[in-house]
């Protein structure tokens, strides 16, 4: 039916209500000289309308005189009617062509760069200094989008800035929006001669210390807590010593203490601990090979499958979704999503792990979290996992110590310390 109608609209037809005495036996002789209606209906007072082709409209005179029926044009369809409409009209047609060309060039260029800090105003950097650094690399109003690369430009600004720790570009239709995050100034970049503290920011026994400015509080061997003063900034004066039959000196104001910017290294050694519980009865989920795919568009409110099933197919499987979404014109975003599943059998398989096997797999998993938390410049110096369950018992749980040596200190400001 789709290509009739396309080839009905190529050739032309044309909308007519028959009336009259007899419009049946109009049909009928109509039919029967081979003359082609469809879509034929009849209205309330007893008409009959129906579609035919425009070429075939100079028979019809004489069967309507044989039936004393008449036939009236409602309507004309098709490409050569529509074409002769716009015959007197080429100046509107030009010009509107014309006028979503250009509205289409113009939408490929970008007219507008703004700059959009990602965490609060932009200290280390202005918006004009980002600007003009894009401007630099190309990125500027009438810059024609496809010949940026925004992965490029995004790299390039950051070598240029050296403040910037991130910077991300894209595009909204004709505007430019540079995203950008600052780096974090360096403890202390801000006040490098304020007083401050040298405290400890975890527990932990000291390895060894190095005071390069300040007042040492601890020695190798101690234990602190965290929140210790480990080196003070606030240095106190000797109190003078008096020598044996000698008199007593005058009394004299005390020497006030100095207030310093505490710097040194302190090493401790830290553990870290945890636990972790597992089944000996393990899922395995094994491929078998087979996958279904289905296509889908997902629109606010409803979805339709467009190709493969509706349900997963197997009882046991793995999916995966890959979502698409359609490209966006200026400001809009169409809110349609194609979504593409896979879905991937998989067989069920179970596994009864020994005692011995559980606890090390249990403790394998807690020392790998362990790790991940460790500080940079944290190194192991020793491990320990203890089982805390029964070899008869289904669910293993063990406990797991991580020894490390780092630097524990923490700069703080004079006041911060009490």
């Amino acid at each position: 039916m789709a290509w009739r109608n396309w080839l009905a609209y190529l050739e032309g037809y044309l909308v007519l209500t028959v009336s009259g005495d007899d419009p049946e036996g109009f049909l009928n002789l109509a039919l029967a000289q081979g003359i082609s209606l469809w879509d034929i209906t009849r209205s309330r007072s007893g008409s009959l309308q129906a579609k035919m082709p425009a070429r075939e409209y100079r028979a019809l005179r004489s069967l309507a005189r044989q039936s004393r029926c008449r036939v009236r044009i409602v309507d004309k369809r098709g490409w050569p009617f529509f074409s002769r409409r716009l015959r007197g009209r080429q100046v509107l047609l030009l010009g509107s062509l014309f006028f979503l060309l250009a509205i289409y060039l113009l939408s490929t260029f970008i007219w507008v760069v703004d700059v959009r800090p990602e965490n609060g105003p932009l200290r280390r950097v202005t918006p004009d200094q980002v600007l003009a650094a894009a401007r630099a690399e190309g990125l500027k109003p009438g810059a024609r989008k496809s010949a940026l690369d925004t992965r490029i430009l995004e790299y390039a600004l950051e070598r240029r800035l050296p403040q910037l720790a991130w910077v991300g570009i894209r595009f909204h239709g004709t505007r430019a929006e540079i995203t950008v995050v600052e780096k974090a100034a360096p403890p202390g970049e801000e006040a490098v001669d304020r007083p401050a503290s040298i405290i400890a920011a975890k527990d932990g026994v000291i390895k060894d210390i190095l005071v390069v400015n300040g007042e040492g509080r601890v020695k190798a061997g101690d234990t602190v807590r965290q929140g210790e003063i480990l080196i003070s900034g606030l240095i106190l004066p000797p109190r003078p010593e008096k020598k044996p039959g000698e008199a007593a000196p005058p009394e004299q104001p005390p020497p006030q203490p100095r207030l310093v910017r505490a710097r040194g290294i302190v090493r401790a050694r830290v553990w870290y601990e945890g636990e972790k519980q597992i089944n000996r009865r393990q899922v395995q989920e094994v491929p078998t090979g087979r996958q279904q795919m289905a296509v889908m568009v997902q629109t606010p409110g409803h979805c339709y499958i467009l190709k493969g099933p509706q349900r997963p197919p197997y009882t046991n499987y793995r999916q995966e979704n890959k979502v698409v979404a359609l490209p966006s014109w200026r400001n809009f975003t169409l809110p349609v999503e194609l979504i593409i599943t896979t879905y991937y059998e998989v067989q069920v398989r179970y596994r009864q792990l020994t005692y011995e096997e559980a606890v090390r797999a249990a403790g394998q998993q807690i020392l790998a979290e362990l790790k991940e938390k460790l500080p940079p410049g944290a190194s192991i110096t020793g491990q320990k996992i203890v089982p805390l369950t029964k070899a008869e018992d289904e669910v293993v749980r063990v406990r797991a110590w991580v020894e490390t040596e780092e630097d524990i200190g923490r700069v703080v400001p004079l006041s911060g310390t009490g």
